[in-house]
């Protein structure tokens, strides 16, 4: 009776283990997220960074709802920034981008000073944080490509 127990048992752990690689090898989620930054120089003294994301993951495994919206979220945020200093500033401008990952969420801090289409200069604060799930790369985060 005992013996049979322990087949039982082991033929359990064995079905679970074999479970978990086919999830984990087959079906997960599992993204390649990687962020470098990027100089903008638009013309002399009118400069400031970006990120580039770069992402790759099987388009055949279903993307998980929260994963996706945060991208968007993220893409918006993004673009928005870009937006905000390509088309609302002149020279001299110089915003530089940083990011710090914390209990596995990205936070993006855009900081430096802009000069109004008016001549005024001022500050320049955005930041916000996203959870993509999977903790991204900062591969070279600390070069800035041109």
């Amino acid at each position: 009776m005992k013996r049979k127990v322990g087949y039982a048992l082991c033929g359990l752990i064995a079905v679970l283990l074999s479970l978990f690689l086919i999830y984990d090898n087959f079906i997960a989620f599992k993204p390649v997220i990687i962020f470098q930054r990027f100089r903008v120089n638009i013309e002399e003294d009118y400069n400031f960074e970006a990120a580039n994301l770069i992402m790759a993951y099987d388009e055949q495994r279903p993307v998980p709802a929260a994963f996706a919206e945060n991208e968007i979220n993220y893409l918006e945020w993004s673009n928005d920034i870009f937006d905000d200093l390509y088309y609302n500033y002149m020279a001299p401008t110089d915003v530089k981008l940083s990011a710090a990952i914390n209990q596995g969420k990205v936070t993006f801090t855009y900081q430096g000073y802009v000069t109004t289409k008016q001549g005024e200069k001022l500050d320049y604060f955005k930041e916000a944080t996203f959870d993509f799930i999977k903790v991204p790369e900062m591969k070279n985060f600390d070069k800035v490509y041109d």
